[in-house]
């Protein structure tokens, strides 16, 4: 039987499939336009605006989906980010703190 996080890991595969492929198919069709019109002229100019807007909101929930996704996740390694969100361990004690609130 699979566990939570392999389920989840397949369903981050087939999304992440499904939309990529998507992604490809709305560039081929940006190509063929381009091909068929030229890329000069009103029907180019017209539709190319809209499947550019189309793949950039398709690459917006890639990310999405990347960062919902387990770490260790193969999809979340075309889109990783240069910054580290978490210290290095130990600096937190180092660190004295007062008696008061500390929060949480």
């Amino acid at each position: 039987m699979g566990t939570v996080k392999d389920i989840k890991n397949g369903y981050c595969d087939e999304v992440y499939t499904e939309l990529a492929d998507m992604k490809d198919r709305i560039i081929e069709m940006q190509d063929d336009l381009a091909r068929t019109y030229g890329t000069k002229g009103g029907v180019f100019e017209k539709y190319d605006r809209h499947l550019s807007d189309l793949v950039n909101q398709i690459v917006w929930k890639l990310q999405i989906l990347s960062h919902a996704c387990s770490f260790d996740w193969k999809g979340s390694d075309d889109f990783e980010e240069n910054t580290v969100s978490v210290g290095p361990e130990g600096t937190a004690a180092d660190t004295e703190f007062s008696g008061g609130y500390l929060g949480g």
